[in-house]
């Protein structure tokens, strides 16, 4: 399936679950990139496959969320994000085959960038055209882009 229009001009990205999850916890690169998502400067796209993986995480012991606090931001992201079906799986990750989910959902959304802190997606670099990033360092190219012109 391929997406429609997403809802920014900008770039297309995947915000791996870590990503995500920084975000939300902490003031940083992370939550600036989800806030020029909110903007519509950057396209936001994720799966039902990474949204559960978020519910699941957003339930570990350690954030000591309630249930309804878990919805919430699980609700969030469902309504800032375009939800893609991936229809192509892909098997380049063996040591952690969960992270192939970040891949399929950038495939499908025709992603410009992932953005991750999962060394196993980093190392990567790239997948079919799609450049793997930390937050920090899509900071730094969007910085780069948005300069103005003199």
């Amino acid at each position: 399936m391929t997406p429609s229009s997403g809802r920014g001009r900008g770039l297309k990205v995947v915000l791996d679950t870590n990503v995500l999850l920084s975000a939300w916890f902490w003031e940083g690169n992370e939550s600036r990139l989800v806030e020029s998502v909110e903007e519509g400067l950057l396209e936001g796209y994720s799966s039902e496959q990474l949204m559960e993986e978020l519910y699941r995480a957003l339930r570990y012991p350690t954030f000591n969320l309630t249930p309804d606090e878990v919805e919430s931001i699980r609700g969030y992201y469902l309504l800032l994000f375009t939800i893609v079906r991936p229809e192509q799986a892909v098997d380049v990750i063996p040591e952690d085959p969960e992270d192939n989910k970040v891949l399929e959902c950038a495939l499908e959304a025709q992603a410009d960038y992932i953005v991750s802190g999962n060394h196993h997606l980093l190392n990567l670099g790239e997948f079919r055209g799609i450049r793997i990033v930390t937050s920090a360092e899509l900071m730094k190219i969007l910085q780069k882009t948005n300069r103005p012109k003199p």
